[in-house]
């Protein structure tokens, strides 16, 4: 009797609920789905089930449907306005289309390029006319998976405003009230109605009601919280201070060049003409204009644009010591999201002040520009004084003795090892480039060029990127640096060719024990730092204490000190160093020079030669 042949096993494709809503965040997905950035770490960015590959395959067939229908759609109105005598608008081609997303057999690389590029043009076509925007009385079910949205549903948050409210109820760990969802979940489901706040509104900061459960009625019922001091993402502001009325507001109209209505409006119009968001820099500036207006509005009673050139002065004072501290100091890491988050660690140094000035003057200034603001109060403050400040603290570097043993230390590591392989590049890479450590986080493989010089010698490469001030940079990368990245790259599961990576890949990446890679955060890359030369002075204090004691107290910074003071003392000349530090005059790294004549007045006296 013959065996029936059993059907093949199919993997069961993850379920995506029919009325879900095509969004933006859907449409980033399916863009770097199609560049061929990792699956993983799109799922990561843009859906709400995070790591989950079966959902974000899933997740991919659908938009590719979803699209497919919306170009139907778009078809079959054009032609119906056509029919009419209308404008028809431009003709999706169903067939053209799936040409497009389906390519022939045999396609050349060439080929390949260009209708990526093609891809991308219609995408960036499509997403005005087919993206939906979330709105308060969506359901839940709309915009989240089945598992979570049926989660939330239970708990009574059935649409996003009964959601936000329910997050405002519960405050920090709201999600404790809902059925298998983890703080994990939570914070991806608030970071998404955190990119939609301006259709959503701003998720509150603190609880509403006493921490209990509320019935669906209740949540329903909330209403939006009084004003209370917030990061910028989450902040309300009470009509009376957000600056619509303020004395200091130019004319409204034609000639405001900025379509910010308010004072938090016109600082985010502000942040995001200073790219990149979410860089070292950016993260000062948004630091210094949310500390700017929750004083004014928390401190002074009033908004930003009622401020005159007496309240400005009072502001830098408060900054040297920023009272009630309950109302304004918070530990250090504390969440952006959390209840007791504070926009200030401590009293600011003199140096911070200077900084803090210097922000907020520029802040007012570009507003001016905007025809926001019709003067900037901070033009007649002068900058504030901090004596020893701004000058380069080049006795934070390290001795050609000290910076042996780092070398050797680091040589010493347990080989075969990803971890020892970066850290060994890192030393080096850092030191020959003098990279700032938000710059060494920031660079990518797709930033470096080789130069050919001539035929009788070997190329040179360098690292462009944009450094400190948004200032374009191109530094010098020695051959034997080039070398130990190929191999670090090795060990961390890559290439030895970078050429062959995508331009995007970072060249100080994370490594975890399946040698998956991804970018390291300036605050990951600093713990590396801090931790390699805390090992590295454990080991030096029973031979050298004093010595031990410098390293713990070291951090990625001193290799920058560290270069320019032993480039100068080997006789580098002086612009070479400036170019390669990015100084934006010379002056700046002169101070290296005057480092070195110190030291060898020092050697002399040491060595009595009077």
């Amino acid at each position: 009797m013959p065996v029936p042949e059993k059907e093949p096993v199919r993997r069961q494709r993850a379920a995506i609920a029919p009325d879900r809503l095509l969004g933006p965040h859907h449409f980033a997905f399916y863009r770097g789905w199609l560049e061929g950035v990792d699956l993983a770490r799109l799922a990561d960015r843009y859906l709400d089930t995070g790591l989950d590959l079966r959902v974000a395959r899933a997740t991919v067939d659908w938009i590719a449907e979803e699209l497919a229908r919306g170009v139907r759609r778009l078809a079959t109105r054009s032609k119906a306005a056509a029919g009419e005598g209308g404008t028809p608008q431009r003709r999706w081609s169903e067939s053209a289309w799936h040409a497009l997303f389906h390519p022939p057999a045999g396609e050349t690389a060439t080929a390949r390029i260009a209708r990526r590029k093609r891809q991308q043009r219609a995408l960036e076509e499509l997403q005005p006319l087919l993206a939906a925007r979330p709105a308060p009385d969506d359901a839940v079910a709309g915009w989240f998976t089945p598992a979570i949205a049926q989660r939330l549903t239970a708990a009574g948050m059935t649409t996003l405003a009964m959601l936000q409210a329910g997050i405002a109820q519960g405050g920090a760990r709201w999600f404790q009230r809902v059925d298998r969802i983890g703080a994990h979940t939570a914070r991806r489901i608030e970071a998404w109605l955190a990119e939609f706040a301006a259709e959503l509104g701003a998720i509150p900061a603190a609880a509403l009601v006493p921490r209990r459960s509320a019935t669906a009625a209740e949540l329903a019922s909330l209403r939006p919280p009084a004003a209370m001091v917030a990061p910028l993402e989450s902040l309300l502001l009470p009509p009376a201070l957000d600056g619509r009325q303020g004395h200091n507001r130019a004319n409204a109209g034609s000639e405001q060049r900025i379509a910010a209505q308010n004072d938090l409006m016109a600082i985010h119009a502000w942040l995001g003409v200073h790219p990149p968001i979410g860089g070292h820099t950016w993260r000062a500036y948004r630091t210094q204009a949310e500390r700017f207006l929750l004083w004014a509005v928390f401190a002074r009673g009033k908004a930003l644009s009622d401020l005159t050139v007496e309240d400005c002065s009072a502001y830098l004072a408060f900054l040297a010591d920023p009272q009630p501290a309950a109302q304004w100091v918070g530990p250090r890491g504390t969440p952006r999201y959390r209840f007791d988050w504070r926009p200030f660690e401590g009293p600011l140094s003199p140096g911070s002040v200077r900084q803090a000035y210097t922000i907020v003057k520029s802040l007012c200034a570009w507003l001016v520009s905007a025809q926001y603001l019709r003067y900037n109060p901070f033009a007649l403050l002068p900058k504030p004084k901090a004596a020893g400040q701004g000058r380069i603290k080049v006795a934070r570097s390290f001795t050609d003795a000290q910076w042996q043993f780092l070398r050797g230390f680091a040589a010493g590591l347990p080989p075969d090892d990803a971890r020892t392989a970066r850290m060994q590049f890192l030393l080096r890479f850092a030191y020959a480039t003098g990279l700032r450590i938000s710059e060494q986080a920031q660079v990518t493989v797709g930033d470096l060029r080789q130069q050919d010089l001539s035929a009788d010698q070997r190329g040179v490469w360098t690292l462009s990127f944009i450094g400190k001030g948004t200032r374009a940079r191109e530094v010098h990368v020695p051959a034997p640096v080039i070398e130990a990245l190929r191999d670090y790259l090795q060990a961390r599961g890559l290439v030895r060719e970078f050429e062959r990576l995508h331009p995007a890949t970072p060249l100080i990446g994370r490594v975890k024990n399946d040698g998956a890679s991804g970018k390291l955060s300036v605050a990951q890359l600093d713990a590396i730092w801090k931790g390699f030369f805390a090992q590295a002075a454990d080991v030096l204090k029973t031979e050298d204490a004093a010595a031990a004691a410098r390293l713990a107290q070291a951090s990625a910074h001193w290799l920058r000190h560290t270069f320019g003071s032993h480039a100068i003392a080997r006789g580098v000349a002086l612009d070479v160093v400036q170019h390669q530090l990015g100084h934006a005059s010379l002056a700046t790294t002169s101070v290296y020079v005057h480092a070195e004549d110190a030291r060898r007045a020092r050697e002399l006296d040491q060595a009595g030669m009077y």
